[in-house]
């Protein structure tokens, strides 16, 4: 699991999101010692985290184009 500081916790949030989001939970110290552990919360619908089409929303862009269809499978299958 990964451990942040408190310190980090402000400059690192983003980062501490995004893990949250794949699915891990991280463990937060204060003063060298665990204080806490952040879980993800588990989704009830049957989705994973990780499933692609979960994620896709963070390809899109306000100022993008359509995308094929060719495009959006190298995009979730990769390739």
């Amino acid at each position: 699991m990964k451990t942040i500081s408190t310190t980090e916790l402000r400059s690192k949030t983003r980062s501490l999101v995004r893990s949250l989001e794949n699915g891990k939970a991280v463990g937060l110290t204060h003063r060298g010692h665990k204080l806490a552990q952040i879980s993800p919360v588990r989704h009830t619908n049957g989705i994973s985290p990780n499933d692609p089409l979960y994620q896709f929303h963070r390809h899109a862009s306000v100022k993008a184009k359509p995308l094929s269809d060719r495009e959006m499978d190298r995009m979730i299958y990769g390739g």
